[in-house]
């Protein structure tokens, strides 16, 4: 897994993070805890491009789930082997956005009702306006 990160300075400064690899039980707390460290250095706003990862495991959707909890205000910790609790906030479609998903992983992301949470965009000008 390779984590990249640019800014894009609008109304606010939104944090692009770009994901290379699957996203899996190896890799899933590096994703969250990354996410987490954009949002404290304040970056409230997050584009996650899934472009680049050609599928991604339960715990790798718990990752992003978790991204959407803390980007929504929720103070979570999701360590390996916890068992993560699934609450849900709408908040989270304000201040996280998930950029191009390959066919896999948006297959994986509707499946698991998390499009449901996330607006998903094809370009990056789209998601960035979309704040």
């Amino acid at each position: 897994m390779e984590i990249s990160v640019t800014y894009h300075q609008g109304k606010e400064a939104i944090a692009i993070m770009k994901l290379s690899g699957d996203i899996n039980a190896s890799n899933f707390v590096q994703v969250a805890d990354k996410a987490r460290e954009l949002y404290m250095n304040p970056s409230r706003f997050l584009v996650i491009d899934l472009g680049d990862v050609s599928s991604i495991s339960s715990t790798g959707l718990a990752a992003i789930h978790q991204i959407a909890l803390v980007y929504s205000g929720v103070s979570v910790k999701i360590d390996q082997g916890d068992n993560p609790d699934f609450t849900h906030s709408s908040n989270a479609r304000k201040y996280v956005k998930l950029l191009n998903p390959q066919p896999a992983v948006d297959k994986t992301l509707e499946t698991a009702g998390l499009k449901l949470f996330f607006k998903v965009y094809k370009d990056l000008e789209s998601a960035l306006a979309s704040f």
